[in-house]
Order: C-alpha cells, then structure tokens, then sequence
C-alpha cells in the first residue's frame, strides 16, 4: 500500500519535531555546563526544557531544606512569579515529599492540585507532568515541572526524557549551590580580607626574620635583610636602622635602603635630638604626616643627603646588651605612592616587627660575644698544646747540652750535636705542623720511607722522652719501604705514644708502650699503638679524636689525637680504637700509591 503525500508530510513534521527536540536536547547538555550562576542556570534550562517536552511552560522548583519549603524564582509566561509550597502541598510538594513522579492528563481531577495560581494568572493548566530532582547521593533537592502538554498529555516517553533531564539538572544545580556556598563565604571574608591579608604578611615577614637571623653572619648584613623586609612589609620608599653609641649616646646609621643611603650613613644624631633620636630616648612610637611642620625634624641632614621624606614612622628598638640596655630606633619614610600617611595598622606592624629586630640585635651581639670568648679560649687552650709538645725535646736538648758540656770525646760530642739537631728539626716540624692544624692545611709531603731506620730511630727518641715512665718496644714485623710524609707520621705516632704514656703515668706504675710495623696482603701500612694503661674512660670515648678533648690529665689539652686523626686522614688512612683496663690498641691503616706515581725524591700531594 503506498503513502500519500499527507503521510509523507506528517512523517516530515515528525522528523523535524525529533530533530528540533535532539538540538534542544545538546543545547542544554551545553548549558547546564555553561555557567554557576543559579538563576541564570535555571533560567536558560526551562526555556530550552519546555521546547523539548513540547509544553506551554516548565517550572522548576528547589528544595529549602532550612524552611522544608520548595520554591521557584523562574516561571515562563508572560510575568515571574515566586512561588512557594510547603513539603507535601500541591502537585510539586507530592512529589517531593514521596520522590515519585507524578504524570496527570487533567490536573483539576487530583485532589492536590491547588487551582488559585490560576485564578490569580488566569492561566489555565489541563496536563501536568513532575519529576523529582536527586543528586548524587539519590537525596531529593527539588522538582522540575512541565504544564500543558501541546498535543494533548504526556506520554511515558516524555516521563522519562524529562527524568533523564531533570538529573542531568540535578549534578549541574548542585555544582551551582557549592559555588554560590563558596562564594557566598568570600563575601563575608571580603570585609576582613585586608586585615587578613595583613597579618599574613605579618607573619612572612616574621618567618623571613627568622631566616634572616639564624643565616647571618654579621650584624650589619643581618640588620640590612632585617630592614628590607620591614620596608616591604609596611609600603614604605626608605628606611633606617640607627643604634645609640654606648659611650655617647649618639645615634648612627647602621643600615639604610631607599633614599641615599650612601649619604646617610656619614650622619650622626646627638642623643635625643630629631624624631628617631626622641624615640630611641623615650621609647614611643611617631608618627609624624608633615615633616616640615614638625620641630624635631633635622631638615639639615635632608638638605645636605638631597633626599626630603614627607612623613615618617619611628619605632624604638630596645635590647639588652651586657650590663646595659641597648637602644635604637627603626625609621620608616615616605609611605608609598598611592596611599595616604602611615596608619595605626602600620604603627602595630612596624612595633612587632622592631621588636623581633631587637631580639635579633641582641642574639646576634650575644653570639658575637660568645664566639669571641670562644677563640680565646681556643687560642689560650692551643698555645697550653703547644707548650706542652714542646717540653719533650726541650728536655733532650737540655739532657745531651749537659752531657755535650761535660763530654771532651769528639766523637762522642758529635752524636750529642746531632741528637741536638734532630730535635730542634723536631721542634720546628711539630711547629709547622701544629700551625698547619690550626690553618686546616691538609697538604702532604710523600716520600719513601725505610721503615726499619724510620722506627728504630721513633723507638730510640721516645725512648729518651718516656724512658723514666716507661718501657718503649718495637716490633718491626716489616722491614721495607713505604710511602708516605714522614714528618708528619713520626708527630702521629709520637703523639699516640705521649698519650699513652701519660695514660700509665696516673696510675703510678711503669708500664709499656709497643709500636707495631707491617703491611697487609694489599700491602697497606699498618700500625699500632699499645699500651697496658687503665684504658679510655667511658666518657671520652665517643668524642676521643675531638678537639680539646682530654680526661684526667695534668696540662692535658686533647689536641694530640685529634692532630693524629687528622694526619691519618690525609694520608687517606683510617685510625680506630679499642680499649679496655690494662689494654688500649690504636691501629693506624695507611694505602700506599703505586711506585711508578712517587718520585725518589718525594712529591707534594693534596689530599682528595
């Protein structure tokens, strides 16, 4: 049977109602993602809803979860109404309340609806079709509604196309809801944000202090980051620190930035005088709006540095320094462009940063002062080691001059003189070498050694220097050659050998000393220490090779085995330590370089 052309022409229409419906349909997957304004959203969304359903209006309508009431701002027709419906009252409220939507051909047949909208509208409302609106969480948030269905009643498939819409709706409205909570909570900040705003700068300004103070290393450089971070914090061109002379009173520049601060820093203030000298004085914040009218202001050191602030913030710095009270003034000038004077806000933020300037200053002086007394007392402990190291050879010197005096052999005198000589070559090499620790000069002269002539000659001296307190054995269980600086390994080993000597002599007993020489499979050099003393105390033991670490000793100063760690170490050795009561064994580990990288003659060599 063949179509005809009424057929084809309502098939036609038909098309284009679905084709008309399906834009519709993507312009409102656009809108709904278009925009968080509320009204706005709900606005575009009916308007393009009532195209879709083929309807004479749609309404949709929120829930108030704080009233339980719903309400609609956005109606089409000819005027807007707001509308409102208790939970459970009329077409929308059932449907909120129970979730179920609601799908009628003739609303004036259901007892729910309310007719008085019409009565006051004059609109005339037959079919009816509601829907719930879930979120995410399947919880109602409101109810879309479409009247008057143009063709007659809503059919299923437009119950669940505008199903399908409305949750679409539902994720879109929510976003909405969160953004206006959101800003909504900006507004209510908006009236404190710039004191806010204050007080987090406030605080950086604090924490960079902070930094400020604990990574400088002189005042001067830390009172200059100091006063950078006050400029910026209250918007200030120029600014100045100035601490009051202890002996005069005068006030100096200690920093300056903005303005001429190159200028500046040649003037002094008597006490008391100008704005910043009556603040350090009194102790009282100023703030002055026109300089030229106020009488403290020294426009001479304007004139003559070329730079005429027009207001000034000062506030006093005061620390204690000592036995006395220092103090000082930070000087703010010229509030930056675009704002007025300085402010009660700038007064408090310019006071508590002063303050932690002054804990700064005084931190800073105080470890000035610590280090100070620190050096001499490092200097006073290392000239005691330098004394001490050199009573031993001087008492050899003192031994064989008697004995050369009294001695007419010349042969005899001769080997006094050379003894002589060679501790006066130990005297000057244990010289350089302890200036050489006190510079932290780490270079090594390395030559070839004969280990039998180089212990047996070390055994024989200490034998002259321990010899009254103890017995000093060698055991040479390797009798060839190795490399390394002499000078500074005979210091090593006498330094070990002086210790332990000493250790035996507080327990007032002869004991012995064994030096030990070999090489391992490897052929590293190795050395040994060991005496049969009381052993390391327990509480040394952890810091044994630190600096002016000593234990029980008389004139004992700890710089000998901290100098042997350090020799050790440059010669990319290791040195360990084991001890107990009647055993103590320092063990020295030397590699040695290859032959064919070491001169007969010897090179000099810097430490990796």
């Amino acid at each position: 049977m063949s179509e005809s052309p009424e057929d084809f022409a309502a098939l036609r229409r038909e098309m284009e109602r679905e084709r008309a419906k399906l834009r519709a349909l993507q312009e409102i997957g656009v809108l709904l993602g278009s925009t968080l304004d509320l009204n706005e959203l709900l606005a575009m969304v009916l308007e393009r809803v009532s195209a879709v359903m083929e309807c004479d209006r749609s309404t949709l309508y929120l829930l108030d979860e704080d009233s339980n009431e719903l309400w609609s701002k956005v109606a089409q027709g000819e005027h807007v109404h707001e509308i409102r419906l208790k939970l459970g009252e009329g077409l929308a409220g059932s449907v909120a309340k129970n979730g179920k939507s609601l799908n009628l051909k003739d609303a004036y047949q259901d007892v729910r609806f309310d007719g008085e909208w019409d009565r006051r509208t004059g609109y005339r409302t037959r079919s009816v079709l509601c829907v719930p609106l879930r979120n995410q969480h399947q919880r109602t948030i409101g109810v879309m509604q479409c009247l008057n269905k143009r063709s007659g009643w809503f059919s299923s498939d437009d119950e669940a196309l505008l199903g399908a819409l409305s949750a679409q709706a539902a994720v879109s409205i929510e976003n909405s809801k969160l953004f206006l909570s959101v800003v909504g909570k900006n507004i209510e900040l908006l009236e404190t944000q710039e004191q806010l705003q204050r007080k987090i700068r406030e605080l950086d300004v604090l924490f960079e202090i902070a930094q400020v103070s604990a990574s400088a290393l002189e005042l001067d450089e830390l009172l200059q980051g100091l006063l950078a971070r006050t400029m910026r914090a209250v918007d200030a061109e120029a600014a100045s620190i100035l601490i009051a002379d202890a002996g005069t009173g005068d006030l100096h520049f200690r920093a300056a930035i903005g303005g001429e601060p190159q200028k500046i820093s040649k003037h002094r203030i008597p006490a008391g005088q100008g704005i910043s000298g009556w603040v350090a004085k009194n102790g009282k914040p100023q703030v002055v709006h026109r300089l030229d009218q106020d009488a403290r202001h020294q426009s001479q050191i304007a004139d003559e540095v070329g730079y005429h602030p027009r207001n000034v913030l000062c506030v006093p710095l005061r620390w204690k320094d000592g036995d006395r009270l220092g103090i000082g003034a930070v000087e703010l000038l010229n509030k930056s462009k675009g704002q007025a004077d300085f402010g009660s806000d700038d007064v408090k933020l310019a006071t508590v940063i002063a303050g932690h300037v002054s804990t700064a200053i005084e931190q800073a002086r105080s470890r000035a002062q610590r280090e100070r007394e620190e050096r001499l007392t490092s200097l006073g402990q290392f000239l005691a080691s330098v004394l001490h190291d050199l009573k031993t050879p001087m008492t050899v010197i003192k031994g064989y001059g008697r004995m050369l005096e009294a001695e007419d052999d010349r042969a005899v005198r001769k080997e006094y003189v050379d003894a002589i000589l060679t501790q006066v070559d130990i005297l000057d090499a244990m010289t350089r070498e302890t200036l050489a620790f006190a510079r932290g000069d780490r270079k090594l002269w390395v030559r070839k050694v004969y280990l039998h002539d180089f212990f047996e000659k070390l055994a024989e001296q200490l034998r002259r220097a321990l010899g009254d307190r103890v017995d000093v054995e060698l055991d040479l269980f390797n009798r060839g050659v190795a490399h390394f600086d002499a000078p500074k390994i005979h210091r090593a080993m006498h330094n070990l050998a002086r210790n332990a000597a000493e250790a035996i002599a507080a327990t007032k007993r002869r004991g012995v000393v064994r030096i030990t020489v070999d090489k391992s499979d490897d052929g590293t050099l190795l050395l040994g220490c060991i005496d049969d003393g009381p052993g390391v105390p327990d509480a040394i033991k952890s810091r044994l090779f630190e600096s002016f670490t000593t234990h029980g000793k008389e004139g004992g100063t700890g710089l000998g085995l901290a100098i042997v760690r350090q020799i050790v170490e440059d010669h990319g050795g290791s040195i360990e330590v084991t001890s107990e009561p009647g055993q103590t064994v320092f063990a020295i580990a030397i590699p040695q370089p290859a032959d064919a990288a070491i001169s007969s003659s010897g090179e000099q060599v810097a430490p990796a």
